[in-house]
């Protein structure tokens, strides 16, 4: 079977993370045995990088990235919030895949990562082509209504044509459903990277002397870490040899390593800035609990490569922890809540013992791991193959 990925953003070079879970699971599907390929507009923002109008580079580039072809079109965001600029995204999107099909071959079934942009790109395949498509919706846009008027009309076709629909927690499930009301949306995490996923033996890695809570995201505002600096020194007054370290770098960076000094937290927590997947790996392993205090989350893929590395995890009832964050392998909290958050933490501190590195690990892969997912998505996409080739009979009979 030949399955065409389109993501409504994708990684720009090979060590961006920006849609790397799209990436990958792209490449667990082509190790499963499907032949696959990616279509993705790459549009960069003005906002964040101003500079690269000038050296970004511009139109179509096609290479091949782990066995898998894949065409890129570069340009830049001008109106992000108008129509116009999603116009453009479509049309680029149309263009990649003319040259994708007549260079590869025709796909039998499309995947597309969030509604809009790729969905809408998708839906405007299937009305020329036939070829149908599985959405799987990751946009935390929705939770946040940040989704503008003048975007739902196109959004709500492609999700209505659409052959089936997947969202990456169950919590994301409902809200879908109630927001394109008479869908159906089934529930389909992202895969837990190889990395995370490779066998291992955590047992033989050396914890940090004293307790260690990690972190690791972007340091913005979403993050909440704000949330959890004055939630750790509050902790701290009951124990004062937890430790905390934060992996990620961002634009709050600077205001948060104030509120740190502000807090009289410097003996106590550790910025690492930004991390590579190896460098993640190292943190989670050496420390011995995970937190994360975020406003919103769609899935959270960093909460289960916590959980893979045998660390209970803290996280907030903000969308996706609720599905992934269990009494099993850690703790919910109101999102915001700087007492609750600081109790979770003692929490798991005082009841460090309930939690089995091996445990943790196991139940993680049974739900994230590869196999699991990709079987998953593998039954969608030959149900709609078989479906439209009964059709096509059908529609032949006398």
């Amino acid at each position: 079977m030949h399955v065409l990925v389109i993501p409504s953003w994708y990684p720009a070079t090979p060590d961006d993370v920006d849609g790397i879970f799209f990436r990958q699971q792209a490449q667990a599907l082509q190790r499963s045995g499907l032949k696959v390929g990616v279509v993705a507009p790459i549009f960069r923002s003005m906002r964040g990088k101003p500079a690269s109008i000038l050296t970004g580079g511009y139109g179509v580039r096609s290479y091949v990235e782990a066995d898998i072809p894949t065409y890129v079109y570069k340009s830049m965001y001008f109106f992000p919030r108008m129509p116009r600029d999603r116009g453009r995204w479509v049309k680029a999107g149309k263009k990649l895949f003319d040259r994708y099909v007549a260079e590869q071959g025709r796909p039998d079934v499309i995947h597309v990562h969030c509604v809009s942009h790729a969905g809408i790109l998708a839906q405007q395949i299937f009305e020329e082509t036939g070829i149908p498509y599985v959405i799987t919706e990751h946009s935390s846009t929705y939770a946040r209504k940040l989704v503008h008027d003048w975007q739902w009309g196109k959004m709500r076709t492609a999700v209505e044509k659409s052959g089936r629909r997947f969202a990456v927690s169950r919590t994301f499930c409902t809200l879908l459903e109630e927001i394109f009301a008479g869908s159906d949306w089934e529930y389909l995490p992202n895969i837990l990277s190889a990395p995370f996923a490779a066998p291992v033996d955590l047992a033989s890695f050396e914890k940090d002397e004293d307790f260690t809570f990690c972190s690791v995201a972007h340091l913005r505002r979403n993050k909440g870490y704000d949330i959890l600096l004055p939630a750790f020194a509050l902790a701290l007054k009951k124990y004062p040899q937890l430790k905390l370290k934060i992996g990620g770098g961002g634009e709050a960076d600077g205001e948060l390593r104030k509120l740190a000094a502000e807090l009289g937290l410097n003996a106590s927590v550790t910025f690492l800035g930004a991390l590579t997947n190896t460098e993640v790996l190292d943190l989670m392993r050496k420390s011995h609990a995970f937190v994360l205090a975020s406003r919103y989350e769609t899935f959270g893929v960093v909460y289960i490569e916590a959980v893979s590395q045998g660390l209970p995890v803290v996280a907030t009832r903000c969308g996706g922890p609720e599905t992934t964050v269990t009494p099993e392998n850690g703790l919910l909290v109101p999102s915001e809540n700087v007492e609750a958050l600081a109790d979770a933490l003692i929490e798991i501190y005082e009841n460090r013992s309930r939690y089995r590195a091996e445990d943790l690990r196991a139940g993680a892969l049974a739900e994230y791991g590869e196999s699991s997912v990709v079987a998953r998505l593998t039954e969608a996409f030959e149900s709609l193959v078989s479906q439209k080739q009964q059709n096509l009979i059908g529609n032949e009979l006398p």
